[in-house]
């Protein structure tokens, strides 16, 4: 497994979606090239021009400012907030990058606000885990989602992309699509998507419960990825197009001033014997 990343500062991406840290470069495995572009056009102020985990908290509202951790203090507009537009960044806070043999690490801090670390460490060499630390200095309610953008070696999105729940899984669709639907443990597609064409549902749980585990299994071929996290899910959105198809597991995120919150999300990556 190889595994590379962009420094927060390098200027690849720009935009105020996404937590600037931590964003993949490529990631390989079996030959198998998890992590690369799938988008059609590139720009560092693009909103989502990021690639494999990639993790977005909400906008929290603080006084003439809005905050959105993993970017900075943002300058407001007259407009409702849209996490689709780029926005002028008035405190970019400070970065600070350090590597450690397998592990990475990226450290964000915004005086008066919070201390964040996301550490990227590969735990074998079939498994790599993301930790965070949020130490926060004001109230803090809010939440944070993994957009997992797998392109799992593939540029296209149909029936060999599998995705399975320890669960049975309930939501609801943004249309009556003829192209995929939900099963007994997981997500199906019946047919290739189209390019231009995507899916969305955007309250994934489990069956008769709120919430779901955090618990997900991608596969494409031989080629699997399961993903683990140690909090609750409040639940989570689906997202595809004809190139990626992504499971966005949600996490709530509150505590009072001077406490530290943390999670842990885990991938094991297998590669079926052929």
């Amino acid at each position: 497994m190889r595994l590379e990343f962009h420094h927060p500062l390098d200027g690849y991406y720009k935009g105020t979606r996404f937590d600037r840290s931590g964003i993949f470069k490529s990631l390989i495995f079996g030959g198998v090239e998890l992590c690369a572009p799938w988008f059609e056009h590139y720009s560092p102020l693009m909103h989502d021009a990021v690639l494999g985990p990639a993790e977005e908290f909400s906008l929290m509202p603080l006084g003439q400012y809005w905050l959105k951790p993993g970017v900075g203090l943002l300058a407001p507009t007259p407009e409702p907030y849209d996490r689709f537009k780029p926005y002028t960044v008035v405190d970019p806070g400070r970065w600070d990058f350090e590597e450690l043999g397998t592990t990475t690490i990226f450290r964000h801090t915004l005086d008066g606000c919070y201390t964040y670390a996301k550490e990227i460490r590969i735990v074998s060499d079939c498994a790599f885990e993301i930790g965070h630390s949020l130490n926060v200095q004001i109230p803090w309610d809010g939440t944070v989602y993994n957009h997992n953008f797998f392109t799992m070696g593939k540029m296209e999105t149909g029936p060999s992309r599998r995705i399975d729940f320890p669960f049975r899984p309930e939501g609801t669709w943004r249309a009556a699509y003829d192209s995929v639907a939900f099963t007994e443990s997981g997500i199906r597609f019946s047919r290739k998507l189209r390019e231009g064409e995507s899916v969305y549902s955007g309250n994934i749980h489990q069956a008769g419960e709120t919430g779901m585990p955090y618990e997900i299994t991608l596969h494409e071929g031989p080629l699997s990825i399961n993903i683990r996290g140690d909090v609750p899910v409040s639940h989570s959105v689906f997202w595809a197009n004809h190139r990626i198809a992504c499971v966005e597991p949600y996490n709530l995120l509150k505590a009072a001033p001077g406490e530290t919150l943390r999670w842990t999300i885990r991938y094991q990556l297998n590669l079926l014997e052929k």
